[in-house]
């Protein structure tokens, strides 16, 4: 199965740490993930990201295929047109856009979607079987932090992102397994 794998951020980059543990335990099997980003790390995304200094001014994709060696990474922005070639995506996004085009994606080609979001200490986990999907995101296109912004001006941050990553790969180790994708899971720490 092929599963495209939109942000290597907060939650894609430990996602990435997880997928990989799962294929190389042979736990998640005849699967191709292929972890789409790009973007570059900068300073500030070492504090809550899986980075480290060493990796500032690289490629996120890149950094992340010199530790991961049984998943793919592309250094490239995903387009709706590319969305059609896979038969999962998973959305670790930091926008709505790609929300929007992965929800307009399943409609007409009726390829499965999953969408993780964090905000500091609040996690949440949708589908294309969440109710009402479109009315969980806002009409807003810019990027936003899976931490809070007063959080990060005062070098704080919250474990939200990296929990909903290991809920995420557990979704996905279920999903392997022929299991259903979750309605919508959301919790608040």
């Amino acid at each position: 199965m092929d599963v495209c794998v939109i942000g290597c951020g907060g939650i894609g980059s430990y996602l990435a740490q997880h997928i990989d543990s799962l294929i190389e335990l042979n736990q998640i099997k005849d699967s191709d993930y292929v972890f789409f980003d790009d973007d570059d790390v900068e300073l500030k995304n070492i504090l809550y990201q899986n980075f480290k200094s060493r990796d500032i001014d690289s490629p996120k994709t890149e950094a992340l295929s010199m530790k991961y060696f049984n998943v793919r990474f592309s250094c490239k922005r995903i387009t709706l047109k590319d969305l059609s070639y896979y038969k999962l995506i998973v959305l670790c996004a930091d926008n709505n856009i790609i929300r929007r085009e992965a929800y307009e994606n399943w409609r007409k080609y009726s390829i499965p979607f999953i969408d993780a979001r964090s905000n500091g200490k609040v996690i949440g986990i949708y589908s294309n079987d969440t109710p009402d999907y479109l009315n969980t995101i806002d009409e807003s296109v810019e990027s936003f932090s899976c931490q809070n912004p007063f959080q990060l001006a005062k070098k704080e941050i919250e474990y939200g992102n990296v929990v909903v990553a290991a809920a995420l790969a557990q979704v996905l180790l279920n999903y392997s397994r022929n299991e259903s994708l979750p309605n919508d899971l959301i919790i608040s720490f």
